[in-house]
């Protein structure tokens, strides 16, 4: 079995998506809430990031919320 294919792939899914998503979101959401002044904006970005898409979404109505 090669690693590549292990789990049907599942381990090139997991990382693909903490190589692309993890820091592309989580910088997003950093900058933007060092802009907007929220707290902690390191860890903002560190756990919305993890969280990906739902990440971006939980920012975006938080800021709507604030706005």
């Amino acid at each position: 079995m090669s690693l590549l294919t292990a789990y049907d792939g599942l381990l090139v899914r997991v990382g693909l998506y903490l190589l692309v998503f993890w820091p592309t979101v989580g910088y997003y959401v950093y900058s933007d809430s060092e802009k907007r002044g929220f707290s902690n904006p390191q860890l903002r970005g560190v756990v919305l990031g993890l969280l990906g898409v739902l990440g971006l979404l939980i920012h975006l109505y938080t800021v709507q919320r604030w706005d």
